[in-house]
Parts: C-alpha cells; structure tokens; sequence
C-alpha cells in the first residue's frame, strides 16, 4: 500500500469528528480551573497526626476570633526569632502558621534566624533592647511597632503592649531522680496566647487571695503556680488581701479566691465577703473547701445563703474496708461555657466533701435572682461519709447516697446582663487547683470556669495536646488488671516455659 493512498484509522476519524469529545475535554478544563481557583481561595489544611500535634487549641481559635483582636486597626506582629536548628521547630512554626490563618489578617508572624540574619537581629534588639543570646518571641500590639520602645522616658505606655517570650518558657520539664531534666510538654500554644492578651489589653486586672486562714499561704508553691498560671492567661494579677485588715476590698477588685479555710470568718470578715458578694458590676468569687478542715459556722451559712451547702463529708467508695479517694466522677450538662466537656469523665484525686444545692427558701431566691448550676458530679458508686472516726460504711440514715455534687456554682442578677452578675464557683476539692495532681481536662475546665466568672468567654474550652511524651492515663481496673499481668501472670509464665524447657533437655 502506498503513503499516498493511507487515510487513517476509521476510530480516529470518528473520534476527530465526535462532538462528545471535545465537550468533555471543555468540562475537564472548566473543572481544573475550577479546582485551581477555590483552591487559591479557600485554604484548608488537615492535621493528620493522632494526637493532633499541629493543632492550636480551641480556646485559642476563641481569642484569636474574638472581638477584641478581630476589631483592630493594626495587626498584632509576632517576631519567632529562633534558631532553625532548634527542637521542634518544625512543630513550633506550624503552630504559628495557624495563628496567623485563624487571626483573619490580624496576627502577622515573622519568622528569622538570629546567626543568618545578623542585619536583621540588629534591627530588632535596636527596637525592643534586646539581646539574641537564645531564642525569643516577641509579641507586639502597638499601633507603630517601628518605633523603638521608650526606655527612660517617664511615658512608657506603648511598653505595656509589648511582650517578649524566652524560647525557654516554651518547653517544660520535669526533674528524674538522678536530678536530669527531660523535656515533656511544649508550651508555646499557652504562652503565645497569653501574651497575646497582655498585649492586646496592656493593664492587667485584679483579683485577691484572701490569706490569714490557715489554708492557702505564700509558701505553697504549688497551688500558687497553678492558680498563676491560669490568672496569666487570663491576664490577671493575683494580690494578697487579709480581710481582717480591710473594711471592704478595693474597687479594682474582679474576684476573691478562698482557698482552703481552716478557720472561721468572724462577723467583720464576713462583712467584707457579703459586701463584694452584693456589690454591682461583673464579681467573681471563687471557694475551695478542705474536707479536713473543721466547720466553718459563719462562712457555710454565707454559702448555704446562696443556695450551696456543704456537707462536711467525705467521698468514698462503697464496699471498701479502708478509704479511697481515686473518685469516678462526670462533667454534666450544665453552664453553656462548658459545652465542650459535657458528659465527659475523670478522676478526681484527694479528699473530697460533697455539695448539696438547694434553697431554703425558694421565693427569696427567686426575689435575689439566684440560678444554681452542678458543674462535677461523681458516678452513683461512690457515697459522702459523714462519720470520719470509725472504719468507712455506707450508712443510709446518716450518710449522702450518690451520685454527690463535687463542684457547683451559683450565679446572683440577670444571666442575660453579663456585665452586672455575681458569679460564685464552690469545689469541695483542693487538689484539682494543684500543679502537679490535677489532669489535664481537670485544668481546661477550671480555667473555663474562672474565664466564665470573669467574663472572658473566649478563653472556654480544650487545651492543645502539648506532650512530648507518651503517656497513658488508665482507670484503676485497668492499673488492677496491668499490675496483675506484669507481676504475676508473667513471672509465672516465664517460670512455666523455664521449667518445660528443662524438663525437655533433661529427658
């Protein structure tokens, strides 16, 4: 056959000739386009990791659409001034990242490495004094963030928008017992939030620790980092009020801590209380009960004034010989903030003493506007023991039946006016405000409940997961279970195919 005389495949020349062809390549065009196009637009990105290790928390996603940072004039710059070679730089940008993709524009992130950017390094410490011997963050929400912050002028009002984080307040540590540190948490979802809010805000609020009871002192190093902690977040500044010395607290006064009373109130300290108590605007008010405290007359009748009573017991759990306090316990459908923990559990270390929430008279409630809200409720297996000098059982025309309330809260005026309401929060337990006890969800919820009674609604819900390491929080069944296998079932069974083994070779 000739070159001259071929024509061509007949299924080619249909295909040239099909219309349907040249349709679906026109739709698979308008769809790549497509495609392209949303996906310049609109940005989604998927943390695929199982502990969700690049992920911000949902209390940060909260401030960071808040009012109070999404009506800005001028975005809040953050300058990550870390070495590239540093540990979990990789995590810690990403982390950035997403502050700046849910600040809408709001929060602008600069990324440099101190040693290969020297021209740069020298710009900044000309701006901010400061030196790049390690890491910094440096937060500022000034309106000119060019300018160099005002060192000995008596004005240094653009100082208080400005803060500057050490990349080792990033990580935490704990001490092993050969006094090495390891690293175990990583920090900077926490601290990067709260220093946002400083800046943002630059006046620090106010609230008191009463002392002088016997509970809570400035020694106690532990409960006091905990509680800082959270009043940092919040941007708060805890102080230390005697209410013996004080006829009323001061009018800059946003909340009252009593931590672990151990002695009563006398009538004038009881003044004091009352009067902030029922005094207008937004008050928060916040009690933690000591189960082996003595009562306290003058304090619990305030409390049971509001509608919470305490008990004066102990929770323990029913069937047992001896006392145990690894309490099973809920976080029930309650105060709107908490939504994100509803129906969800944990454990509750150290004694605890249970609330019971009623009014003794219900139209003088309804009169002062007082709403009662069960915040901690423990499982039905566990009763208040109200006989602490002899062997633990469960007496029904003496003891509390459970399921017992271990936290509460009560509310004074008009839930729908925010800026005119007294909130209280009532804990029959100590540990759960500890440093080193208190789990997790433990320390989200209750810097939920202090975010609510402060009127800072944002700062509800979960914390990031932060850990370095891996950790595995069993239920006591299963501790049971675990210790069982691994101290007896196994040794056992190591003894068993020793002794088959030998019994093997000897025959």
């Amino acid at each position: 056959m000739s070159k001259q005389g071929y024509t061509g495949h007949p299924d080619a020349r249909k295909a040239k000739n099909n219309p349907l062809a040249w349709i679906n390549l026109l739709l698979l065009s308008i769809i790549v386009i497509g495609a392209n196009y949303i996906g310049c637009h609109e940005y989604a990105r998927y943390d695929l990791t199982e502990e969700q290790r690049y992920t911000i928390s949902e209390r940060t996603i909260n401030v960071l659409s808040s009012e109070r940072v999404q009506k800005r004039e001028t975005p809040v710059h953050i300058i990550f001034a870390f070495k590239r070679n540093t540990s979990n730089y990789a995590r810690m940008r990403s982390l950035l990242e997403e502050y700046e993709r849910y600040g809408k524009g709001k929060i602008t992130v600069e990324y440099f490495d101190p040693i290969r950017q020297p021209n740069r390094a020298r710009e900044i410490a000309q701006i901010y004094g400061v030196e790049f011997n390690q890491n910094l963050c440096v937060i500022d929400a000034r309106k000119d963030r060019t300018q160099p912050l005002k060192t000995f002028e008596s004005d240094q009002s653009d100082r208080k928008h400005v803060r500057i984080r050490p990349g080792t307040s990033f990580i935490k540590y704990e001490t092993l017992p050969d006094e090495s540190r390891r690293a175990v948490a990583l920090m900077m979802d926490e601290v990067v939030c709260s220093a946002i809010t400083e800046a943002v805000e630059g006046e620090m609020r106010r609230m008191y620790v009463a002392e002088g009871k016997g509970g809570v002192s400035r020694d106690n190093q532990d409960l006091l980092e905990s509680i800082g902690r959270m009043a940092t977040a919040l941007n708060i500044q805890l102080s230390w009020v005697n209410l013996a010395d004080v006829e009323k607290l001061p009018e800059d006064a946003e909340g009252l801590f009593v931590i672990s009373p151990n002695t009563d109130f006398t009538e004038e300290e009881m003044n004091v209380v009352r009067e902030f108590w029922e005094r207008e605007g937004r008050n928060a008010f916040m009690v933690a009960l000591n189960p082996d405290s003595p009562k306290l007359p003058r304090f619990y009748r305030f409390l049971r004034e509001q509608g919470i009573r305490p008990n004066s017991d102990r929770v323990l759990l029913r069937d047992r010989n001896r006392a145990y306090y690894d309490i099973s316990a809920v976080f029930p459908k309650s105060l709107e903030c908490t939504r994100s923990f509803w129906n969800g559990s944990t454990h509750v270390d150290g004694q605890c003493m249970s609330l019971s929430l009623e009014h003794a008279d219900e139209n003088a409630a309804s009169l002062r506007r007082l709403a009662l809200y069960p915040l901690l409720l423990s499982s039905a297996e566990y009763y208040g023991e109200t006989r602490q000098d002899l062997k633990p059982q469960f007496t029904p025309s003496e003891d509390k039946e459970g399921p017992l309330c271990l936290i509460a809260a009560v509310t004074r005026g008009n839930v729908k006016d925010p800026n005119n309401l007294s909130t209280m929060v009532v804990m029959g337990n100590v540990t759960m405000l500890s440093r080193e006890n208190a789990r997790t969800e433990q320390r989200d919820y209750m810097l939920t409940l202090w975010s609510w009674m402060c009127n800072r609604s944002e700062y509800s819900g979960k914390s990031a997961n932060q850990d370095l390491t891996m950790k595995i929080d069993l239920h006591r069944h299963s501790r049971h279970a675990l210790e069982y296998l691994t101290l007896v079932f196994m040794p056992l069974s190591a003894l068993l195919i020793a002794l088959f083994i030998w019994n093997t070779r000897r025959h």
